[in-house]
């Protein structure tokens, strides 16, 4: 998978980025967390993608038994069966917007997506 440098910084993102909106969420087409973990396994681990798109708010639709942070908390579980995983990933996630956001919202917003993501940095 071919890389390209994001912005003028360091760090490289694949040409092909995983998208993961509907992951666990409560429509009939949503994937489940097997389902998830496979997609990861197989872009991640078989075909070089490191760019991972998710959001707080994910998945879209949401439900009371399938709430939003869901997403995050799919991907997590998956980082934690090896630690290493975190390494090969950048993570892009997004705040809920609307009138809440405020610098205190912003760190708040952050903290809850690190904390179901299982990692201690965003990229």
């Amino acid at each position: 998978m071919r890389q390209r440098r994001l912005g003028g910084g360091d760090i490289a993102v694949s040409e092909l980025g995983l998208g993961t909106q509907r992951w666990g969420g409560d429509d009939f087409n949503s994937p489940d967390e097997a389902l998830c973990h496979r997609m990861l396994d197989y872009a991640v681990l078989e075909r070089g993608v490191n760019l991972v798109d998710t959001a707080e708010q994910y998945p879209i639709p949401s439900a009371r038994d399938k709430p939003e942070g869901a997403t995050e908390r799919i991907i997590g579980s998956w980082l934690a069966k090896d630690m290493a995983r975190r390494e090969k990933l950048v993570i892009a996630t997004k705040i809920t917007g609307g009138a809440n956001v405020t610098a205190g919202n912003i760190v708040r917003d952050c903290e809850g997506s690190l904390q179901r993501l299982g990692t201690d940095y965003l990229d």
